[in-house]
């Protein structure tokens, strides 16, 4: 399992200079305890150990990088090495099939009978068949695959497959954990109801006040000084809600670094040498235009300049008598005006217009024949009785919807519906496990025959059955706590659940 520094500092020599300007007797960023449980981190927790030890699904761990998924994991190893057997899988050893057949091979020993001729994909599916023994011995084991988002696909599938054909109440549990894209990874579509995801989410201003404020009190520093409210805002903005970015930007914000040259920036003027060179350019660009639009202003000028007309001499010829007189236009006699007069000859006479043809006389108008009798109407026939209409067929019954198969338990006397636990008047419950199949259910019972007051029953989770163990009917929440404490070690480990009956 590789480690994202979640308890590590990368601010390198600031821890002095900050010991020397608060008085810090330990470096609040390296603490490991207490372990942070808000931000969902908890019931995270509590959700793997419980579904390590008794359930019958896959488990996924997905959240953006530095949202402290390897630190959960670490925490889960140490708190229930007692009872659960864990085997880290390097996804960066994980470059083959055979690779991953070497390991599981080495962990199985000679348990699995594997033999050296088998292929991977049979050495994988007969470890986890192998893993179903472990159980008897009284420890379960997880397969822990950090940063499995850079494994190949295919190997993370071919353990989940291997799971699958297993007993999946006995077998080896495997936890994926990755970043998001985990899920599109694995393909989870066809076998996402044996996967169980868990996410962990950013974490949110009162949060980051949340994970610090311990350590800065333990660091014997100022919770006032160091995580006011302006140096709060600012972790939150650059950490953007991450561990492992928090851990980065903090010493630079106590150190006042970060703060300080943005003031430095926002103090500065502007420097107009920088600019010398696009003014430059600038002023180029605008003679250049100017230039141009002067030559094209006197071009458009020279074309709309107006040319005089030169003056109009009007010239006259007479033809004809009187040929001596010559018009009076007011203008100077000149050669070009006189007037040429040609020889004495006839006038040619006049045509006689020819005589119009008289009109032709009209005819006169026919005399209009006088309109024929209308003939009387025929008398309207009556309106034939409209046939009165069919009587509309009676609808079919629906046919009655077929009756589900019931359910028969595999253990009659500990079966109780779900409506009955319900209906309960204490009120209070345990619920010791939970699963897809009956068979978990059947061997936490099993397992236990001393607790008489042990009982399961059957729900939906979705739409696929999902079997629950409960134990005991109490008043109050107190009452309830205090008998879970008294259940057997094992039970008490896996953290048995404290719920109302009216919620189930």
């Amino acid at each position: 399992m590789t480690d994202d520094s979640f308890n590590s500092l990368d601010g390198g020599g600031l821890f002095s200079r900050l010991q020397q300007r608060y008085g810090l007797r330990d470096n609040p960023l390296e603490m490991e305890t207490p372990f942070f449980p808000d931000a969902m981190r908890h019931h995270a927790l509590e959700a793997l150990r419980h579904l390590c030890g008794f359930g019958d699904m896959a488990l996924l761990l997905t959240g953006a990088p530095g949202s402290g998924k390897s630190r959960l994991l670490a925490e889960l190893v140490r708190s229930e090495s007692s009872r659960l057997g864990f085997h880290r899988l390097s996804a960066a050893a994980m470059t083959s099939s055979n690779a991953l057949a070497r390991d599981l091979k080495q962990v199985a020993r000679s348990g699995a009978g594997a033999s050296e001729y088998d292929n991977p994909r049979e050495t994988v599916y007969r470890f986890f068949r192998w893993s179903e023994s472990r159980v008897e011995k009284g420890q379960r084991m997880v397969l822990l695959i950090d940063d499995a988002d850079h494994a190949p696909p295919d190997l993370l599938r071919l353990i989940l497959d291997g799971f699958l054909a297993a007993d999946r109440s006995k077998a080896a549990v495997p936890v994926f954990a990755g970043e998001d894209r985990l899920v599109t990874l694995l393909d989870l579509e066809d076998s996402s109801v044996s996967i169980h995801q868990i996410h962990l989410r950013p974490l949110t201003r009162e949060e980051v006040f949340s994970y610090l404020e311990p350590r800065v009190h333990k660091a014997g520093g100022k919770v006032n000084e160091l995580l006011s409210p302006v140096r709060l805002a600012r972790i939150h903005e650059l950490s953007q809600g991450s561990f492992s970015r928090l851990k980065r930007v903090t010493p630079g914000i106590w150190m006042d670094i970060v703060s300080d040259a943005s003031k430095q920036a926002r103090s500065q003027g502007i420097d107009f040498r920088q600019f010398r060179l696009p003014a430059l350019v600038l002023m180029l660009l605008g003679g250049s235009w100017w230039f141009v639009s002067q030559q094209y202003e006197e071009t458009v000028a020279l074309e709309h300049e107006t040319v005089p007309e030169p003056e109009r001499i009007r010239k006259s010829i007479t033809i004809g008598p009187g040929a001596s007189e010559k018009e009076d236009t007011g203008e100077l006699p000149s050669p070009l005006t006189e007037s040429v007069a040609p020889p004495d000859t006839p006038p040619e006479p006049e045509p006689e217009p020819e005589p119009e043809p008289e009109p032709e006389p009209e005819p006169e108008p026919e005399p209009e024949p006088e309109p024929e009798p209308e003939p009387e109407p025929e008398p309207e026939p009556e309106p034939e009785p409209e046939p009165e209409p069919e009587p509309e067929p009676e609808p079919e019954p629906e046919p009655e919807p077929e009756p589900e198969p019931d359910f028969n338990p595999g253990n009659p006397g500990k079966y109780v519906e779900l409506s009955q636990l319900r209906s309960r008047s204490k009120g209070w419950t345990i619920q010791l496990v939970a699963g897809n199949l009956e068979q978990t259910a059947l061997n936490v019972i099993s397992r236990y025959p001393s607790l008489d007051d042990m009982v399961y029953t059957r729900g939906e989770r979705k739409n696929e059955p999902w079997f629950m163990v409960f134990y005991g009917d109490y008043p109050t929440k107190e009452d309830a706590q205090k008998a879970a404490a008294g259940l057997p070690g094992s039970l008490v480990s896996s953290s048995p659940w404290v719920r109302t009956t009216d919620g189930l």
